[in-house]
């Protein structure tokens, strides 16, 4: 029971905490919908939470003890804590088959809203207020008995589990899921680095001291084995994206001896009222007795004879352990089943024992492509299955897809004979709201049969919409390739002015790309291709070198800004050494100083680099560049960090600009960064300035500030830039709309 007042504890229990009795049955003579049980007259066994926290914390406990909770009733008037949405979002995250029975007065939403953040979940029964003892005994014997009959039924074996037991009995024990292990719960602070601000008292199960990990700077990195740091970064980086509800991840946790253990991770961000990032909540599980037995199976159990690749019953596992994964935060995934065109052809006419060694080339080739996240599994005679564990977008898995098909392309030798090939491959990626595995092994086999059917050696996802968005995205990526060597990049430069004079202080550098066809692309389109294609670094060497140039030009005609800014991307701030080293060339190739430029760095930027300890902001520094925090009060509630770098600017985020003059919490927070800044000798620039209102407000800081957006210019052309300068002021334009 979850309610924060005593006396509906109280009176739960009186109806609950004993046998059903002549008091609480229900006095008719209808024949009853169900037969009635012994179980039916057992007493609840019931205990009591006054906040979602506490349940969460109970809930957690239970599971380790192996004593589950069959159900929760769940009040939806806390007035402490976390609500009742937050509250079973949570407590599903943890124990996904809890049953609930949300008490809510008549006047509380309808169930269409609270569908909307729910979802219209089986697991949910709502009561309304005043509640009887017959409603409330009856809702818990419902509840519970659904639990049971849901628990039992998970327990039948499937065919594979059939085919398992029979192959691997004496497995038996090691296939159980092993549910007493230690649970950890903890909290980070949201702010880059994320400090560890509490930790359950379990993890000293694992061999380490709890008050000293507190202590610790470096707390992850104690915790997390040093082979799969880079994954728990990247889970860590998904949730600070402004729409993230959270990410799940196994990793091995080193214990205190060196040791290390399975453990399932699971973040859930929470952010206040405007999106800002004010903690991490985390649970970890020890799931080392699970992946010991899912080895096991799937040495002994899940391997096809012919090409050593897993088997078709053990992939369909694979692939419902990755949905079920992904439902929970975990990394999309993707599909494909791919087709040898013409096998029966190619086997009739060489015979079955050079098919046999083309199946077994076909393997090591689809092996050799896949990445090691990826499952490769022979389905049936000539077709062959890849689980793709790491999809960030669908056109992720059309790339694979070529790549597989330019792997099978290649000519075979086999005992003698020159064998050419092509596949056909169906794919099915996974998106939010997917109804279930099964469904999504069918549509993949539906896009599979359409390649077929349209002359094959080609590939196709289960929906047209689909596949025309991921065949654009890929060519997309292809043209970004050569687009720099055919010269459709170009630079554009947003002034940056002083709001008490509107003298030009600076000149921010936007990249934009004039493809031939589609028009201008924007670099939100453009960037995330680049980084995950391999084509950022060409890019952004390409952005450095030409805004040192202009700067070079302005120079020479005696109108150089102060600084010109540049935008820095995740990729460009992973690899530090080449980066810092490309600077410094930069310069001197342009006779320029360091302090010439002012590199900007998004919240979420920040944050990863500190995670990841990265000293490339240091070393900028002694370089002698600036540096700036883009986008600042957008992503986190604090401003403790920003003590922790030297900054030169804080630029603050468009959207708290767009809601100050309507917002009067937003126009305090804009007082507090200035203010703040003052205090710290840090400039403060404010972007997307588009009235005169908003130009007004930060003006009235009394406080030395710069602004950019339409209000002052839009990003222009290298000319245009240049006459802005010889002016050298901007008075304030009655355009809107924003850019930069």
């Amino acid at each position: 029971m979850i309610d924060d007042k005593a006396a509906t504890h109280q009176n739960l229990r009186k109806i609950l905490a004993r046998p059903l009795d002549s008091e609480t049955a229900p006095a008719t003579t209808e024949a009853p919908f169900f037969d009635e049980t012994p179980s039916d007259r057992a007493a609840f066994q019931i205990d009591s939470a006054y906040q979602g926290r506490e349940a969460l914390e109970r809930v957690v406990q239970a599971l380790a003890e192996n004593k589950p909770y069959a159900m929760a009733f769940v009040d939806t008037h806390m007035l402490h804590g976390w609500n009742c949405v937050q509250t079973i979002e949570r407590l599903w995250q943890v124990d996904p088959t809890l049953q609930v029975a949300l008490c809510s007065l008549p006047s509380d939403p309808p169930w269409g809203t609270l569908a909307r953040h729910l979802g219209a979940d089986d697991r949910l029964l709502i009561l309304k207020k005043p509640l009887n003892n017959i409603e409330v005994r009856q809702a818990a014997s419902v509840l519970t008995a659904k639990w049971q009959m849901t628990k039992e039924a998970a327990l039948e074996p499937s065919d594979l589990e059939a085919l398992v037991e029979e192959r691997i009995h004496a497995l038996a024990e090691a296939n159980i899921i092993v549910r007493n292990s230690p649970v950890i719960l903890y909290r980070l602070r949201g702010v880059p680095s994320f400090p560890l601000i509490y930790i359950s008292h379990d993890i000293a199960t694992f061999g380490h001291d709890r008050a000293a990990l507190l202590a610790s700077p470096v707390w992850a990195n104690e915790l997390v084995a040093p082979e799969d740091q880079a994954k728990v970064d990247a889970a860590l980086a998904r949730i600070l994206e402004q729409d993230a509800e959270g990410a799940s991840i196994e990793f091995r946790l080193r214990t205190g001896d060196g040791a290390c253990r399975w453990v399932e991770n699971r973040y859930v961000p929470v952010r206040d009222n405007d999106g800002r990032l004010i903690e991490v909540e985390g649970i970890i599980i020890d799931i080392t007795g699970r992946k010991t037995a899912e080895e096991k199976i799937a040495r002994l159990a899940g391997t096809d004879a012919l090409t050593g690749l897993a088997n078709r019953a053990s992939f369909i596992a694979q692939v419902r352990q990755a949905f079920a994964a992904a439902q929970h935060g975990a990394m999309p995934f993707a599909i494909l089943f791919v087709a040898l065109d013409d096998f029966t052809l190619i086997n009739d006419r060489l015979g079955h024992p050079v098919g046999n060694l083309l199946l077994r080339e076909v393997a090591e080739r689809l092996r050799h492509a896949a990445q090691e996240s990826d499952l490769v599994a022979r389905v049936s005679g000539d077709t062959f299955a890849v689980l793709q564990g790491e999809m960030i977008e669908p056109a992720n898995a059309a790339a694979l897809a070529a790549k597989l098909q330019a792997a099978l392309a290649a000519p075979c030798l086999l005992d003698g004979n020159d064998v050419r090939i092509s596949a056909s491959i169906g794919i099915r990626a996974y998106v939010p709201g997917d109804r279930g595995a099964d469904v999504m092994l069918m549509q993949t086999d539906l896009a599979l049969r359409r390649a077929k059917h349209e002359g094959g050696n080609r590939y196709h996802f289960h929906s047209d919409e689909l596949d025309q968005a991921a065949r654009d995205r890929v060519a997309l990526a292809d043209e970004l390739s050569g687009a720099i060597d055919r010269g459709e990049f170009e630079l554009r430069y947003q002034p940056e002015v002083e709001l008490s004079s509107g003298n030009i202080l600076g000149m921010e550098a936007l990249a934009r790309w004039h493809h031939p066809t589609r028009g201008l692309i924007a670099p939100g389109v453009f960037i995330p291709i680049a980084e995950r294609d391999g084509t950022m670094a060409a890019l952004g060497r390409w952005v450095l070198d030409q805004a040192c140039r202009q700067m070079r030009v302005w120079r020479d005609e005696g109108v150089a800004p102060l600084m010109i800014a540049i935008n820095l991307t995740q990729f460009e701030l992973t690899g530090a050494q080449t980066f810092v080293r490309d600077v410094a060339e930069a310069v001197a190739k342009w006779r320029l100083a360091a302090s010439d430029l002012e590199f900007d760095v998004t919240e979420a930027t920040l944050a990863r680099l500190s995670w990841a300890r990265s000293d490339i902001l240091p070393q900028l520094h002694e370089l002698g560049a600036k540096i700036a925090i883009d986008d600042f009060g957008s992503s986190y509630a604090s401003f403790e960090y920003v003590k922790a770098y030297r900054v030169n600017h804080l630029k603050i985020a468009r959207s708290l600009i767009h809601r100050s003059t309507r917002d009067p919490e937003s126009a305090a927070t804009i007082r507090a960064i200035v203010t703040l800044a003052h205090s710290l000798g840090i400039g403060v620039i404010a972007q997307g300035v588009e009235t005169e209102q908003q130009r007004a407000l930060l003006a009235a800081t009394n406080r030395a500030t710069s602004a950019q957006g339409f209000r002052f210019s839009e990003a222009v052309g290298a000319d245009r830039a240049s006459e802005l300068l010889r002016q050298g002021h901007i008075a304030p334009s009655a355009t809107s709309g924003s850019e930069g």
